[in-house]
């Protein structure tokens, strides 16, 4: 299981911070492993990583809850912590556009709900649904022109080989604990 704590962001800014388990994770349908979700966003990654921008529905007593997520192609999904409730969307969710492509574009969030079971803005309980883009990118927007508001994603992806030390790199220490004998220094 993950236990995901978004900040939920009301229509008047109000926000609220559940804790949610998620115990299925769907990616384009698919059923994932729980151990490729993460908040963290920093990852090192191989010189052929690819990455793209997402939106997440995730199942919650009051309705579903919709967030930006980033999919790198090694499987890790990288989950926003701010969301917003699905239902304060109903009457404009079309228009809601994530990196500027209207979702109505990509894929309603009805038709994702429907396709795992749920009805409305109800989701089996423990589900995460992700929806990605075929574009790349490392930053994702969710931007609602109705209330005028955007929540974002900045993923930083680090190559693997890259050494962020450079020539810089200390030497190596040791560190002695107490003692009761004469411990030799070799630095």
């Amino acid at each position: 299981m993950f236990l995901l704590k978004p900040h939920v962001t009301g229509p008047e800014g109000q926000i609220t911070t559940p804790d949610i388990v998620v115990d299925c994770l769907l990616v384009e349908g698919k059923r994932q492993p729980l151990g490729l979700l993460t908040h963290s966003c920093w990852q090192e990654v191989g010189a052929d990583a690819s990455s793209r921008p997402a939106y997440a529905l995730m199942a919650l007593g009051g309705g579903a809850l919709i967030l930006p997520a980033l999919v790198i192609s090694n499987g890790l999904v990288i989950a926003a912590r701010a969301a917003w409730r699905l239902s304060n969307l109903d009457d404009h969710v079309g228009e809601v556009t994530l990196n500027g492509v209207p979702l109505a574009d990509i894929e309603l969030p009805s038709d994702l709900v429907a396709a795992a079971g749920g009805a409305g803005d109800a989701l089996p309980r423990g589900y995460m649904l992700v929806r990605t883009m075929q574009a790349e990118a490392t930053e994702v927007t969710l931007a609602d022109p109705a209330l005028r508001r955007e929540l974002s994603n900045t993923v930083h992806l680090q190559l693997l080989d890259a050494d962020r030390w450079g020539d810089a790199r200390p030497r190596p220490r040791y560190s002695v604990g107490p003692t009761q004998k004469e411990v030799p220094h070799f630095i």
